[in-house]
């Protein structure tokens, strides 16, 4: 359902940072802009034709946000269009850009919890966000995303996954989860052990869990053979 342009966390250079894209004709919804991103979205030529960008900002890690600015930069000056941004903290993205130069009127903001995207490449799209369990420094969010027919749970960074979305998840409300996903387990841990992912997804559901995030130390044979699927860079 989801593409990525890396699938690795902060310090795994070798998948990039962790972000996923869908693309219809000339439209594109992004998910996080890490320091990796721009440079890989111009290589793969995705912004070419392009003329509606939407981004989801889960969190400002710089792995998250890093090449955010270069996004919307690019975009107001060279395709002469606004990204069109999703993150439920105005104050605190805002903050952000005042320190990197993003002026206000390079991009349209929309903060609110619950957002809905109407697009005519891309359909309707739904999104609710939910706090995360990831660190104490700053707001961090994953999101339910509904689109073409399909719901999806994007973790974000996080610790855990909401007993809410594991039922919904269960009971068929819920398609494919996306999750951060780590090989260390240790307190204090901002990531999900996949020792406690096993234990909060049936075996028989695993299928539909798809695996991203990932540290230098985990590897594909370790999520394939507890059941998951491995989120792949494109």
């Amino acid at each position: 359902m989801l593409n990525f342009i890396g699938t690795g966390s902060a310090f795994n250079t070798k998948l990039g940072n962790n972000s996923a894209y869908i693309k219809n004709s000339n439209s594109i919804l992004l998910i996080d802009c890490g320091g990796t991103v721009f440079q890989n979205v111009q290589q793969l030529d995705l912004l070419n034709g392009i003329k509606n960008i939407y981004i989801i900002i889960t969190h400002t890690h710089p792995d998250h946000v890093g090449s955010l600015g270069d996004i919307i930069f690019y975009t107001y000056y060279m395709l002469k269009s606004k990204v069109k941004l999703y993150f439920p903290e105005a104050a605190h993205i805002k903050s952000f850009f005042s320190n990197i130069g993003v002026k206000d009127e390079m991009y349209q903001l929309y903060s609110s919890a619950n957002a809905i995207i109407e697009d005519s490449s891309l359909g309707k799209i739904t999104l609710q966000f939910m706090s995360t369990a990831h660190t104490e420094t700053m707001p961090s969010y994953g999101f339910i995303m509904n689109i073409s027919g399909k719901t999806i749970y994007y973790s974000g960074d996080s610790n855990s996954v909401d007993s809410s979305v594991v039922k919904k998840f269960i009971d068929g409300q819920i398609d494919y989860i996306y999750q951060d996903t780590c090989a260390l387990d240790y307190q204090g841990n901002g990531h999900l052990y996949i020792g406690k992912l096993c234990k909060l997804i049936p075996i028989q559901y695993r299928n539909r869990v798809y695996c991203m995030h990932l540290d230098t130390d985990m590897t594909e044979s370790d999520i394939i053979e507890n059941g998951f699927k491995v989120a792949a860079k494109i």
